[in-house]
C-alpha cells in the first residue's frame, strides 16, 4: 500500500483500541496482536528496514521514503488520532497495520509485513482486528491506495470477504473496503479459523516426538503413568523423558532438563509441581517445542504463575492444552497416541471427545466402549487457557474420522466463535454436549474446578441452539444418545409411538417423551386397524400401544413392523419386561432389522441391571440401543429429533429488518457516550430515538422534565394517560411508586409529577407521559451483551411477574425468521387457541428488531422491552429500557 501525504485527523473520543489478543496464523502458529505506541518506534523502524527493495517500493511508491522515522512516529502518536496494530510471533514484531482517520466515517489503512512470514496470514489477521477497531471508532469504510503491481496486498484485501469498491487512478488502485460483515465474510473468516486451528493441533494430536517432563521413578508418578500409556498405545515416534535424578524410566532415556533434549520436540507433556511449570514452559519455548500438554494443576494458587505461562506460550509461539489436563489421545492410526494417565485402554473408533473435566473422560470412555464405540481423539482441555472446545471441533472438521463429537465445557471464552465452527461441523457430524453448571451449586463447583467462571446456562442454551449442538442432562443419556446417533437413522416428521407389554412402562415412556419435547399423539385409525389384526384381542392400539403381558415375540415384532412402516410414525420406543408367560424382547431386534432402515427404535428393558447396552443387528454399522429407564430413552430420542429438525431448517442469513436506520441509531449511542463516557441508562427521549431508528412499535412517549410540561403533554393527548417518574438510581418505577395510571386531566398529571419532584429532590430527571393502551397479553423481549457470546436475545412472560412466571427462551443475535419462530414455539405460550390468536408475526418482528439493535451496536449492553403488550392485531412496546456500556469497552 502507498502512504497518504495528508496528516491524519483526530479520531473520535472513546475509541476502542484493540487489547492484546492471541490469534492463529494460517499454519497454526500463535501470534499476539497489540496496539502499538511511541515506545514501539524502534521495532517499527527495524521492521521497515527489513523490507526488500521491491516491498519498500510497493509500500511507499519509492525506494527511499523521506523522513521514515517521522512518518512512523506520527502513526503511533495518540494526538494524531492514528491507530497502529502490530503482530508479534515468538516475541518479534512481524507485521503492522495503520489506520489514519480521514474524517466522517472513512479512514485510510496501510500494512507492512516481514517477508520472512509472508503467506502465513499475518496481514489478514491484522486487517480483521483493524476492522473491529475501526467499527468501535464509528468508521464504516477503509480506504487503501495500492499500487496496481502489488498483487499480494490486492489478494489479501479481496480474500477478507468484505465488500470492495475498486477504482484505478493511474498506476494506483483506490480500494474501498465496506465494514459491513455479511454471510461471505463470516464464512471466509470461519474457514480461516478452522484451517489455522487444525494446523496448530498437529503437534498435539499427530506429534512425531513426545517428551514427558517430570516423569518420576515412583510407580504412582503421573509422568510415569503417561510414559506407560504412550508405550501401551504403540506410539511410533520418538519418546524421551526429563528427570535430573534418573537415567531410564519405563525403558525411556531421561535427560536432566528440557534444554538437554537431543532434538526438537513436537509435544512436551508437563507433569511437574505447579510452582515449577513457568520455568519448564520457558525452557520449552527456548528449545523450540511446538506444543505443550500441561497436566499439572493448581497454577492459580501460585501467584503470577498462570499469567506467566500464558505470556510465555504466546511469546514462544506454542499451543498449550491445559493446565490441569488428564491428557490427550488419538488411539488409532496414524498417531497411535495415548498421552494420558487414565490407566484405561482407550479403543480406537470414530467418536471425538473434548472435555474440561478429566473425570467426565474417565466415565465416558468405558461407557462408550460398552456400546462398542471407540475414540478418534480425546482431549482433556482442563482450564483451557489456550486450546479449547472450538479448536477441537475445528480438528474434527478438518481431519476425517470423527462421526459423532462429544463436548463437556464448563466455560467457553469464545462462544460466538464456537457457534460458527460447530455449525459448520454439525452439517455432517452430530455434536452432543453434556450439560454442566445448571444450578448455582454446579456453577460454583465449575468455577472452582476450572479456575474460570462457568458460562451462564441461558447463554449456553442460546449458543447451542444456534450451533445445532444437542445437550443431555447426564452421562447415561449421553451414552445412549451417541449410540442412537451411530446405530439408528434420524427420525422424520410424525409422532413418537410407544409399544409395550407392560401398561405402566408405556405410561412412563409417554410421559418422559412429552417432558423431553417429543410429540406422543394418537395413532391414525388405519394404523390402529392394522395393529388390531396382529395383536391380541384385548390390546390397546392408541398411543401408547399396550400389547398385553401375554403377547408373543412374533406378535410384538409384527406390531413393531406396522409402526415402522407407517409414515405417521417418526420413531418408536419399545418398553418390555419379561413375564412368566412371555418375553417379547426378541421381537424388537427382529422387526428393527427388517423394517427399521428409516425409522429409529429405542428399546427400554425394565428391570435390567445395566443402564445401556448394544443389541446387534445383521446390517453392518446398525445396532439397537437398549436402556433400563424410559427417561434415558426419551432424552436420547430427543437428541436425534432435535438434530433432524436442525438439519431441516431453511438455510438463511439474518438480514436487517426493514425500515431500520443504523446511522440514526449510532447517533443516539454516540450522544449518550458524549454525556456519559462510562456508559449509562438512556433517558426517555434517547430511548424514543433509538426505538424510532429500529422501527420498534413503541407507544407514543412525551418527555416532561417539569410538572407543567407533564400537564401540557397530557392535555395534548386528550385522554387517560400513564405517568412514569424517572429518578436517578431507580430502575423499577412501579416498585418505587413512580407509576400512575390511568390519570385523567392535565391538572391531575401536573399534581402527580409535582409530588414526585418534591420527593425525589436532586435525583429527579423527568416524567414520561403516554396514552393508556388497550390491555393485552404482556411479554418480555430483551437482549444483553455477553463477553463470550455477544448479543443474546430473550423472550418470555412480561409485566411485573416476568421473573416469577414461565420459561425464558434465549438465542444469539442476529435472528433469522426461523430463529424467531423457534423462540415463540419454545416458550409454550402460543400452543393454546388464545395463544394462536395473538399477533405472533408482530412478536417475531419485535424480536428481530431488538436483536438487530443489540447486534449492530456493540455498545448496547442491555435492552429490556417489558412489557410488550400483545393483542390479536398488533404489538406495542409499553416500557423500553436501554443501557450502553463504557466508550470503547
Amino acid at each position: 500500500m502507498t502512504t497518504s501525504t495528508s496528516p491524519p485527523r483526530t479520531a473520535r473520543r472513546g475509541v476502542g483500541v484493540a487489547r492484546p489478543a492471541r490469534v492463529l496464523l494460517r499454519d497454526g502458529t500463535p501470534a499476539v496482536l497489540v496496539a502499538l505506541g511511541p515506545e514501539d518506534v524502534p521495532e517499527l523502524l527495524d521492521l521497515h528496514e527489513r523490507l526488500p527493495d521491491r516491498d519498500r517500493y510497493l509500500r511507499f511508491a519509492t525506494l527511499h521514503p523521506s523522513d521514515l522515522e517521522g512518518y512512523v512516529r506520527r502513526t503511533v502518536d495518540p494526538a494524531t488520532g492514528a491507530v497502529s496494530l502490530g503482530a508479534r510471533v515468538r516475541g518479534r514484531l512481524v507485521g503492522v497495520v495503520q489506520l489514519l482517520p480521514l474524517g466522517g466515517e472513512v479512514a485510510e489503512a496501510a500494512a507492512v509485513v516481514d517477508p520472512a512470514v509472508r503467506h502465513t496470514g499475518v496481514a489478514t489477521v491484522l486487517l480483521e482486528q483493524l476492522a473491529v477497531t475501526a467499527g468501535r471508532m464509528g468508521i464504516s469504510r477503509l480506504l487503501a491506495m495500492v499500487l496496481a503491481g502489488n498483487g499480494p496486498m490486492i489478494r489479501v484485501l479481496h480474500d477478507l470477504g468484505l465488500p470492495l469498491d475498486v477504482r484505478r487512478e493511474g498506476t494506483t488502485l483506490r480500494i474501498e473496503v465496506a465494514l459491513h460483515p455479511g454471510g461471505r465474510y463470516r464464512d471466509v473468516a470461519e474457514e480461516r479459523h478452522r484451517t489455522a486451528a487444525a494446523a496448530g493441533l498437529r503437534a498435539v494430536l499427530r506429534p512425531r516426538s513426545v517428551a514427558v517432563v517430570g516423569a518420576g521413578r515412583r510407580e504412582t508418578s503421573v509422568g510415569r503413568a503417561v510414559l506407560r500409556s504412550l508405550r501401551a498405545a504403540g506410539f511410533p515416534g520418538e519418546v524421551s523423558a526429563v528427570n535430573p535424578h534418573a537415567g531410564v524410566i519405563e525403558d525411556v532415556p531421561c535427560h536432566p532438563s528440557v534444554r538437554d533434549l537431543p532434538s526438537t520436540v513436537d509435544l512436551a507433556v508437563v507433569c511437574v509441581p505447579a510452582s515449577a511449570v513457568p520455568d519448564v514452559v520457558e525452557q520449552c519455548g527456548e528449545r523450540g517445542v511446538r506444543a505443550l500438554l500441561v497436566v499439572s494443576g493448581g497454577l492459580d494458587r501460585v501467584p503470577g504463575a498462570a499469567d506467566r505461562v500464558r505470556d510465555l506460550t504466546g511469546s514462544s509461539g506454542m499451543r498449550m492444552v491445559g493446565p490441569n489436563s488428564l491428557g490427550v489421545s488419538a488411539p488409532g492410526p496414524p498417531a497411535f497416541l495415548d498421552a494420558t494417565f487414565t490407566g484405561l485402554r482407550i479403543p480406537a473408533g470414530d467418536i471425538g471427545v473434548v472435555t474440561q473435566s478429566g473425570g467426565i473422560a474417565l466415565a465416558a470412555i468405558p461407557a462408550l466402549g460398552g456400546l462398542g464405540l471407540g475414540l478418534s481423539a480425546m482431549v482433556s482441555v482442563g482450564e483451557a487457557a489456550d486450546v479449547g472446545a472450538r479448536d477441537l471441533l475445528a480438528w474434527f472438521d478438518e481431519f476425517p474420522g470423527t462421526r459423532v463429537a462429544v463436548v463437556y465445557a464448563e466455560s467457553e471464552p469464545d462462544l460466538r466463535g464456537l457457534v460458527g465452527t460447530a455449525a459448520h461441523l454439525g452439517a455432517r457430524v452430530p455434536i452432543v454436549a453434556l450439560e454442566s453448571g445448571t444450578t448455582r451449586a454446579g456453577a460454583r463447583a465449575a468455577a472452582s474446578h476450572t479456575a474460570r467462571a462457568a458460562t451462564p446456562r441461558a447463554v449456553r442454551e442460546a449458543a447451542y441452539a444456534s450451533a445445532g449442538i444437542q445437550s443431555v442432562p447426564d452421562l447415561t443419556a449421553l451414552t445412549a444418545a451417541v449410540g442412537l446417533l451411530r446405530g439408528q437413522p434420524l427420525p422424520g416428521p410424525g409422532t413418537v409411538a410407544v409399544l409395550t407389554n407392560v401398561g405402566g412402562g408405556g405410561v412412563l415412556a409417554a410421559d418422559a417423551c412429552v417432558s423431553a419435547g417429543l410429540a406422543v399423539d394418537p395413532l391414525p385409525e388405519p394404523l390402529q386397524a392394522r395393529l388390531r389384526t396382529v395383536l391380541p384381542l384385548l390390546a390397546s392400539t392408541g398411543n401408547p400401544v399396550d400389547a398385553g403381558a401375554a403377547v408373543s415375540p412374533g406378535a410384538f415384532a409384527a406390531a413393531l413392523s406396522c409402526l415402522l412402516e407407517d409414515s405417521a410414525v417418526s420413531a418408536v420406543v419399545t418398553v418390555t419386561a419379561p413375564t412368566a408367560v412371555s418375553d417379547p424382547a426378541p421381537g424388537v431386534a427382529d422387526a428393527a432389522a427388517t423394517h427399521g432402515e428409516s425409522t429409529p427404535v429405542v428399546d427400554v428393558r425394565l428391570g435390567r441391571a445395566t443402564a445401556v447396552e448394544r443389541v446387534e443387528l445383521p446390517d453392518p454399522g446398525r445396532f439397537l440401543v437398549s436402556v433400563a429407564d424410559p427417561a434415558t430413552a426419551a432424552h436420547a430420542l430427543a437428541v436425534v429429533a432435535r438434530r433432524a429438525a436442525w438439519l431441516a431448517r431453511p438455510a438463511a442469513v439474518a438480514a436487517a429488518p426493514p425500515g431500520v436506520d443504523v446511522r440514526a441509531a449510532r447517533a443516539v449511542v454516540t450522544g449518550v457516550l458524549d454525556r456519559a463516557p462510562q456508559g449509562d441508562w438512556l433517558l426517555p427521549a434517547e430511548v424514543a430515538g433509538l426505538c424510532a431508528a429500529a422501527a420498534l412499535p413503541m407507544v407514543p412517549t412525551h418527555w416532561a422534565p417539569t410538572a407543567a410540561e407533564a400537564g401540557a403533554a397530557a392535555a395534548r393527548l386528550r385522554g387517560p394517560v400513564a405517568v412514569k417518574g424517572v429518578v436517578r438510581g431507580v430502575p423499577h418505577k412501579a416498585d418505587a411508586g413512580l407509576l400512575r395510571l390511568p390519570v385523567t386531566g392535565a391538572r391531575e398529571v401536573a399534581g402527580v409529577v409535582a409530588e414526585w419532584v418534591q420527593r425525589s429532590g436532586q435525583d429527579w430527571l423527568g416524567a414520561v407521559v403516554q396514552p393508556v393502551v388497550e390491555p393485552g397479553d404482556e411479554l418480555l423481549v430483551g437482549a444483553v451483551h455477553d463477553p463470550a457470546a455477544g448479543a443474546v436475545v430473550a423472550l418470555g412472560p412480561g409485566g411485573r411477574a416476568a421473573d416469577a412466571l414461565g420459561h425464558r427462551v434465549h438465542r444469539l443475535a442476529p435472528l433469522t425468521d426461523a430463529d424467531a419462530a423457534e423462540m415463540l414455539a419454545a416458550t409454550g405460550l402460543f400452543d393454546t387457541p388464545h395463544g394462536r390468536s395473538l399477533d405472533r408475526a408482530g412478536i417475531a418482528d419485535c424480536l428481530r428488531r431488538v436483536a438487530w439493535l443489540a447486534d449492530a451496536l456493540p455498545e448496547v449492553a442491555e435492552v429490556d422491552v417489558n412489557p410488550l403488550v400483545v393483542g390479536t392485531r398488533r404489538c406495542t412496546a409499553l416500557d423500553v429500557r436501554v443501557r450502553v456500556g463504557a466508550a470503547g469497552g
